[in-house]
């Protein structure tokens, strides 16, 4: 990595945890076994423009934070929160006599939800909640309660903080999304939900084998082209993106949590061999299998 930036809270120590920035690229570290950090800072700072994998979710409270995300300004206020999705390029200031929370965490687990995946287009804007914005202080509720699952660290805490975001997106598709969700709901009203279903099954069960699209929607009983048109209606992925993401789970659980070597996980994980699986997870991840196991291996 080109180097470490470490944050430093008001007493001059390091806090819990650090990131890792590759030209623009940062490599968001967690603690032990979970996907969810969250920093707290009143030292006023700048940080350049970056992307992550994560979700960032700030939240000030007290002055003012400034974002650039993809060239737009946000001032972000006392009680104000800024959600930027994963992917997008973003640089904050933060004032004097200003203070935050930033949450950071992965957003694979919230789009395994069927209901998320349909408005995953519409989860993919930056949101920027203040004044009498709907559900802004559900939201910092929320967000609170995350604060303090964070910081007792019970057991569970982890799932627990994902409890609240999860509460929280279900707020911005009710407030926001729920014209998307009619519209989209209405287009499908013919296609068959269960046949969707038994096809993710079939998925599960058969990921690691030679699947395709014309024996998947065959095993579904339908055309190549309803079926196409039908899974990402019901799923907001084309076959063959679902199936891919599926592998590359399957992958990033053996990377973290095992010592199989790269060449076994990609025969594992349904890939047909370690260059596609190279190249597959590093347009997916934004890095390779090695440098992943290398961040977030938990063994």
């Amino acid at each position: 990595m080109d180097r470490i930036i470490r944050e430093l809270n008001t007493h001059g120590t390091l806090e819990d945890g650090f990131r890792l920035l590759q030209e623009k690229r940062e490599y968001v570290t967690y603690p032990e076994d979970s996907t969810f950090r969250i920093w707290y800072s009143d030292v006023p700072w700048r940080y350049e423009n970056h992307y992550h994998t994560a979700v960032e979710v700030l939240w000030t409270l007290e002055g003012t934070v400034t974002y650039a995300v993809e060239g737009k300004s946000y001032d972000i206020r006392k009680d104000e929160v800024l959600i930027v999705p994963p992917g997008k390029e973003h640089a904050l200031v933060m004032g004097e006599g200003s203070s935050r929370y930033l949450f950071l965490f992965e957003p694979d687990f919230i789009l395994s939800m069927l209901d998320a995946k349909r408005l995953s287009s519409g989860l993919e804007r930056v949101f920027h909640l203040k004044g009498d914005a709907e559900g802004r202080k559900e939201i910092i509720s929320l967000l609170q309660e995350a604060v303090d699952i964070y910081h007792e660290g019970d057991l569970m805490w982890n799932t627990l903080c994902y409890s609240c975001i999860m509460r929280m997106y279900a707020i911005l598709g009710q407030r926001y999304l729920a014209g998307m969700a009619v519209r989209r709901h209405q287009g499908a009203a013919g296609e068959d939900q269960e046949m969707i279903a038994g096809v993710l099954t079939y998925i599960n069960n058969h990921y690691q084998e030679d699947v395709t699209l014309d024996q998947v929607a065959a095993f579904a009983g339908f055309s190549r082209y309803y079926f196409s048109r039908s899974f990402r209606s019901k799923t907001g992925y084309s076959f063959k993106e679902y199936l891919c993401q599926k592998r590359i789970q399957v992958a990033t659980d053996l990377l973290i949590h095992t010592r199989t070597p790269i060449q076994e996980i990609a025969r594992e994980s349904g890939f047909g061999s370690v260059a596609t699986f190279n190249r597959l997870f590093r347009d997916y991840k934004k890095c390779t299998p090695t440098q992943y196991r290398a961040i977030y291996g938990t063994y």
